[in-house]
């Protein structure tokens, strides 16, 4: 009927599905005559082999019937001899036939290829052409010590790429990437067997990475310098800094075995590699950088790391020669003082607080700890980049000569020579020998002030012999009351006391000063006080709020011969300097420095 679309007969129906399955033979076919995969060169190889063979047969049928048989002339006589020697040329005419153009084509297709991959030797790519259409996968690249081996830099699967195998050594782990970009990582072949094998045009991704433990400073290796500012712009540069790392380990399954005693997570090579830092360059032929060793990685992390360390602290904060035991010692030397000045004066000095502060100081230590914290800083920059840190050695601070003449100035290294100066003077030996240079000093002031400059003034006024007598006895009588006041105002009565009370008594009685004599006030004209006859509440210490206290206390007695008097002006003085610690901890810290630096 017209106006209806026609049926198609069951014969159309079929030619076409022929038609269609035809086409996705041949398209199939194709994909597999073409394959790039390890297997395609062997499957071509058969069916070129076979190809050949049934042209040369057909050929060589052709040529007998055409020149043996002729169809238009009388069969001639034949015999085997005969037709040997005709046979033998048609058979290498045709071979002739299939090899000439077949020999211009893989030239033409490797200059191509070695012009696409710029390769210096023509013949490498000829090379990859005839195993890649002709023969076989047969090229195995040998890498071993995180390096290709020798025999292996001039393999075509190093410079253009596969089809071919991979043969890792169990200490070494390498990136090939497919043409459209996919990552494939091959390890040791033990682990990886079914990952070993190549496709077409998959290259090496650079560098190799060694999965064993890797040192920097170890006797194979020299140790790195850092070099930075500190926040207050002083050059300083870290020296000898040690590393121990190797690539991220952090496989959940999987423990160091004979069998694989490097035991690595796939991705962690992947972010080693991808996250690397390759320099641009915009001049040269070439206008790319290539990728640096991977152990660079983790050198510019470190690098990185103390840089900032350093450019975050002032250089005294982390040079400080000033630290805990500086400072006991200066304590102790001022609970000295304090003790010697008590002897002689009932007030203690204005200020009894340590002057010395201990420095905000940043030690070695602490710039370890940061590189150990795994939850974030160092540690996790390195775990994005596919490192992993065992162990650090931070090496040590040095300030460039030069800068050191220059920035440090005489004033500084005046404060720095006195700071050790005080730290020897500090030992008690030497504290010692200081206490008895200023006795000797002193002993000889007073015998320079009496008798003889007191005499040399008196001569100028008396000429005669019993007035400069009286004149020095009175000089003497002064200087006498004036330590008996000493001892009054301390409250110290002992033979010395005695001995002094004696010859004041004396020298008042030779100038007619009675010792009942008294001014219109009221006041004793003599230097000799009556003593006090109880001490009441003043002669016994506060009582102790613990026996903890009792205990520290009853030890100090001991040490300072029962004198509280002076250990109630050293614990104030202690409070003085740390005052949130409780009244125990002030005298077990007086106790410590005295039997730590001595009495």
């Amino acid at each position: 009927m017209n106006g209806q679309t026609q049926i198609p007969s069951a014969w159309q129906i079929e030619r076409e599905r022929f038609r269609k399955l035809f086409h996705e033979w041949l398209e199939a076919q194709s994909r597999k005559f073409f394959d790039l995969s390890i297997h395609g060169p062997a499957y071509r190889r058969f069916r070129i082999l076979a190809l050949g063979a049934a042209f040369i047969a057909f050929g060589f049928i052709v040529h007998i019937l055409l020149y043996v048989f002729p169809v238009f002339a009388p069969p001639p006589s034949v015999s085997l001899r005969s037709i040997l020697t005709p046979s033998a040329i048609i058979i290498f005419q045709l071979f002739l036939i299939l090899l000439i153009p077949a020999s211009i084509a893989i030239n033409m297709a490797g200059n191509y290829l070695a012009d696409v991959f710029e390769l210096k030797d023509a013949r490498i790519a000829w090379k990859f052409i005839g195993e890649l259409s002709l023969g076989g996968a047969n090229e195995v690249l040998h890498i071993r010590d995180g390096k290709i081996a020798e025999a292996s830099q001039d393999s075509p699967i190093m410079l253009i790429g596969g089809p071919g195998r991979v043969l890792i050594e169990f200490d070494s782990a390498a990136l090939f990437e497919k043409p459209d970009g996919t990552p494939h990582v091959i390890g040791p072949a033990s682990l990886y067997a079914d990952k070993l094998i190549l496709d077409g045009f998959e290259r090496l991704r650079e560098p190799i990475i060694n999965l064993r433990d890797q040192y920097i400073g170890n006797p194979s290796a020299e140790p790195m310098t850092v070099i930075s500012r500190s926040l207050d712009g002083i050059p300083v540069s870290a020296i000898d800094v040690r590393v121990l790392f190797s690539v991220r380990r952090d496989v959940k399954d999987s423990e160091p075995s004979i069998e694989s005693p490097y035991p690595f997570d796939p991705r962690s090579v992947e972010d080693l590699i991808y996250r690397q830092a390759v320099p641009v360059l915009i001049e040269g032929t070439h206008p790319s950088g290539l990728p640096s060793h991977w152990t660079n990685t983790m050198q510019g992390l470190v690098r990185g790391a103390i840089s900032e360390f350093m450019s975050q602290h002032k250089l005294a904060e982390y040079l400080s020669s000033i630290g805990k035991p500086e400072i006991e010692a200066s304590e102790h030397q001022e609970d000295a003082i304090l003790r010697e000045t008590l002897q002689f004066s009932s007030e203690a000095p204005a200020d009894t607080t340590s002057s010395v502060q201990p420095p905000k100081f940043h030690p070695r230590t602490e710039l370890s700890e940061l590189f150990k914290r795994y939850t974030a800083g160092f540690s996790r920059r390195a775990r994005e980049r596919g490192v992993e840190l065992h162990w650090i050695g931070p090496g040590t601070w040095k300030i460039p000569d030069q800068i050191a003449n220059d920035v440090i100035s005489n004033r500084h290294l005046e404060a720095w020579r006195l700071n050790r100066e005080n730290m020897v003077r500090s030992d008690p030996s030497a504290f010692e020998q200081v206490k008895e240079e200023a006795y000797l000093n002193e002993k000889l002031r007073l015998i320079q002030n009496v008798p003889f400059a007191a005499h040399q003034k008196n001569q100028e006024m008396y000429s005669e012999k019993k007035k400069l007598v009286e004149a020095l006895l009175q000089s003497y009588l002064e200087q006498m009351g004036d330590a008996l006041d000493v001892y009054y105002k301390n409250q110290i009565y002992s033979a010395e006391v005695d001995q002094i009370e004696e010859a004041v008594i004396a020298m008042e009685q030779l100038l007619n000063i009675s010792s009942g004599s008294h001014t219109v006030g009221g006041v004793s004209l003599s230097r000799v006080k009556p003593r006090p006859f109880s001490h009441n509440d003043e002669s016994v210490p506060p009582a102790p709020s613990s026996e903890a206290e009792a205990e520290q206390y009853r030890i100090l007695l001991t040490k300072l011969d029962g004198n509280y008097k002076l250990i109630e002006r050293m614990i104030a003085s202690e409070a003085g300097r740390h005052p949130d610690l409780p009244r125990v901890e002030l005298i077990e810290r007086i106790n410590t420095r005295m039997e730590r630096y001595g009495k």
